[in-house]
Parts: C-alpha cells; structure tokens; sequence
C-alpha cells in the first residue's frame, strides 16, 4: 500500500468517527407518563403471604374516568418474578384496593372505583387469589 493510500484511508477512518449523527425525535405513538406530575394513575402495591406481591394499577396511557383496572401477581417483585395477572373494565378511577381476606391458601382483594362525574357511584370488584392463581370472584 503506497503512502498517499494510506493517508486516504486514515483519514476516511478519523473522518468516520468525527460524523455528527442528529438524532430523530420520538414517533408520535410513544407518549411520556407523568414526566411533569400532572399526569396520575392509581398504582399500588399488597403485600400478601408467603412473600408474594400484588400491584395493582389503572393502565397508564387511559383517561382517568374510564379504562381498565389490572392486578398482578408475583413471587418477588424486586426481581420482576411475576406470575400471573388479570385485567377488567372500569368505569371511574380506583379509589382504594383493600385485602380483605389474608389467610395462607386464599385471599380477596377488594378494588373499590368512584365514577366521575356528579353522582360519585362507588363499585367494588373482588380479585380471589388462590395459590399462583389470579380471578374475579
């Protein structure tokens, strides 16, 4: 390889490392959640026996007022070892979610909503909780 061959493919090379890549905006389809505060969901957790977690959330790109109401279940949740969820309609925002029954086999959660609007309605849900196993009851 002669020396101005040389210099040609350093500097291709330097020159290749020195681009300025602009990088493109987000797709329109990803939106932030609660990057200023303004925007709230409901999320919580449940301790429940055996060491096992509960959380319990609105979905969180839905209107407050109505959407769904989603529980899961894990075995650890500081390593994310989830087990199994269920996920129903709701018609209002959480209010509170109460564990109502804690024995060892079996449990009830108890999710209460409040409807928006002037009439306040409040609705309950119970989520049974039977070994790994999520359901309404």
């Amino acid at each position: 390889m002669s020396k101005s061959t040389a210099i040609l493919v350093f500097s291709l090379m330097l020159s290749a490392c020195s681009v300025n890549i602009q990088k493109t905006a987000e797709p329109s389809s990803i939106k932030r959640v609660s990057e200023n505060n303004t925007a709230q969901i409901y999320v919580t957790k449940v301790e429940l026996a055996r060491g096992y977690t509960l959380v319990v959330s609105e979905g969180p790109l839905e209107p407050r007022s109505i959407g769904s109401v989603t529980v899961k279940l894990y075995r650890d949740l500081s390593v994310g070892d989830f087990v199994s969820a269920v996920s129903y309609p709701r018609d209002g925002t959480i209010l509170t979610s109460l564990l109502i029954e804690h024995g060892t086999h079996k449990q009830k959660l108890s999710i209460t909503t409040i409807t928006a609007g002037s009439g306040n309605y409040q609705t309950s849900q119970l989520i049974c909780i039977q070994g790994e196993r999520l359901s309404l009851c």
